[in-house]
Parts: C-alpha cells; sequence; structure tokens
C-alpha cells in the first residue's frame, strides 16, 4: 500500500472540502483558503496545464495516455471529491438560512464581504492615480449591475455559461467570492440548491440543466479567462487588484441586510431602526468580519512562513 499516495490523496480531498466551503459561503474567497493551505501555486499551475495549447493537443489526436501523464488527474480528482462533499453538506445549509432567516444571513455576508476589501486591499503594492482610477470604474459598474439587474437575474441557458465563466475565475482568485458574485446576479439560492440535489442524486431535469451549463461555462473560464487574468495582474497587477475591490465596493449593497423588494423587482435600501433585532443584525455583522479577518491573518501567516523557509534554504 502506498501510504504516501493515499496522504496526498487525503491533503487534496482537505483542500478541496476547505475550497468548497469557502466558495459555498458568500465573502469568503475560495483562492484565500488556497493559500492557507498551501495549495493555490499547484492549482494555479494545474489549470494552466490543463488548460494549454499543448494538452488540447494531445486530448483531440487520441494521445490520452500522453495527455494523462501530462494532467495532475489524481490532483483533480482528490480535489473534486472535496469540493462535492462540501457541496453536500453545506450548500443545503446556507440556502436554508437564506430563505429562513434572510436578514440575519445577509448582515454576516455583508460582514463578510466588508472584510475581503479589507483583505484584497492589503494585496496592492501602491495605490495610483490610475489604481484609483480602475477602483472607481468597477465600482460603478458594479453599482450600475445590481441597480438595473433585477433580483432575479436570467436564466437562459447562456447566460447560465455566462455566471459560469465570471464566478470560476472569483472562486479562485484570492479575496473574491464566486457565491458572491451568484448572489448578485439573483442565482445564488438557484445554484446551490440544484448543487445541493446533485450531489445526493435527487433532482430534476432543470436543475441538472443549470448544472451542466454551469460547468461548461466553467470550463470556458477556466481556459479563455485565467490565462487572460494572469496576464493581466502580471502587466497591469494594481490596476487589476484596484478594480476587483471597486467591484466589491460597488456590489455590497446588494448584501445590505434592511433591504426589501420593490413592485419593479428591483431592491430598496432602508435605514435601520435601532432595536434589540438591529443589534442581533450588526452582531451578525461583525462576526462576518472576524471570520474574514481571521482567515486573512493565517493566509499571511503561512505565507510569512513560507518565505521564511525559502530565505533559510537559499
Amino acid at each position: 500500500m502506498n501510504l504516501s499516495g493515499l496522504k496526498n490523496d487525503l491533503y487534496n480531498f482537505t483542500v478541496g472540502f476547505s475550497m468548497g466551503t469557502a466558495n459555498v459561503i458568500p465573502g469568503v474567497s475560495g483562492g484565500t483558503m488556497l493559500f492557507i493551505m498551501g495549495a493555490f501555486g499547484k492549482l494555479t499551475a494545474a489549470i494552466g496545464t490543463f488548460a494549454s495549447v499543448e494538452s488540447a493537443k494531445l486530448l483531440f489526436s487520441g494521445q490520452w495516455k500522453k495527455w494523462y501523464g501530462r494532467i495532475p488527474v489524481r490532483f483533480f480528482i482528490g480535489l473534486s471529491a472535496g469540493l462535492l462533499a462540501a457541496f453536500a453538506t453545506l450548500a443545503k445549509l446556507i440556502v436554508w438560512l437564506l430563505e429562513n432567516q434572510q436578514q440575519l444571513t445577509y448582515a454576516f455576508f455583508f460582514g463578510l464581504i466588508t472584510a475581503s476589501i479589507i483583505s484584497v486591499n492589503r494585496q496592492m503594492k501602491k495605490w495610483s492615480i490610475g489604481a484609483a482610477i480602475s477602483c472607481l470604474i468597477a465600482a460603478l459598474a458594479a453599482f450600475g449591475v445590481i441597480s438595473l439587474v433585477p433580483v432575479n437575474g436570467g436564466s437562459q441557458w447562456y447566460m447560465q455559461m455566462l455566471y459560469g465563466a465570471i464566478c470560476i475565475i472569483a472562486m479562485i482568485l484570492p479575496g473574491l467570492s464566486g457565491s458572491f458574485l451568484l448572489l448578485i446576479f439573483g442565482q445564488y439560492e438557484k445554484v446551490w440548491t440544484a448543487v445541493s440535489n446533485l450531489t445526493r442524486l435527487n433532482f430534476s431535469a432543470g436543475e441538472l440543466s443549470t448544472i451542466l451549463f454551469l460547468s461548461l461555462g466553467a470550463l470556458i473560464g477556466m481556459g479563455a479567462f485565467v490565462h487572460l487574468l494572469n496576464y493581466l495582474l502580471k502587466r497591469f497587477y494594481n490596476a487589476t487588484i484596484a478594480a476587483l475591490i471597486g467591484f466589491m465596493i460597488g456590489a455590497i449593497p446588494r448584501l445590505w441586510p434592511f433591504q426589501a423588494a420593490a413592485a419593479n423587482g428591483r431592491l430598496s435600501y432602508l435605514a435601520p431602526e435601532w432595536s434589540a433585532s438591529a443589534l442581533l443584525v450588526l452582531l451578525c455583522a461583525v462576526a462576518g468580519l472576524i471570520t474574514v479577518l481571521v482567515i486573512d491573518y493565517l493566509a499571511g501567516k503561512k505565507t510569512k512562513e513560507k518565505h521564511t523557509d525559502e530565505s533559510d534554504s537559499i
């Protein structure tokens, strides 16, 4: 028995479960969890290899053995198993909370996103006029999207593919939450209910269709946009990070806990009326804030330890 291989499989499963847990909760970044687990570089390298031209040539030319040897299949299997386990156990719970305790849940998520903005800001190397403009444009665009898009976004097959393509990038990026984007698009409950039911083998044809188109969009997103994103981060790092910050700032009103649906399908944001229930909402927001700040602290500590080990080995 290969104990080393089993140990790696268990580690990959744990990484997948941690990433899946983070991605189910809006505001908690799967990429940040990857940093904490020390697997961010491994995953991005694996995705880069999978989505490369060389791998595509091997696959479509029928050289499957060479393709299998090039792709870290065992890593992907362990990671996927962990993701599915997290989705099966947690997605239903979060959807239930949104349906039955929406205000408190939104307050918790609001705290999560606020802390995520702080977390991503720490990744900025230097603020400049260009970065500030990038942040402002992204914030205005995001606020325009949540103001114009109805509470329940489009559910056509091509829209599902678009959601999948956009959210897969957010799920990998440190500090950005794919589930947050699903909330903005009005697809959170629909998507995670479908995922939860699919993992329990108790799904409808419509739910299966939703997952298939989301998955197809996610594959396209990984193949087409991950390389572009890596290019932007390499050439325009500050402007790209600033845009991510601006997007979260502009979109965070979508999670304001004191809101109501207007007659036209849009949201109206209300001022809180201070009471015992409002205090509970505030405490939930603070709890969300602390959760991400602790995760961010652990990720920073992990990165610092890695750099220290690398310096000692030189």
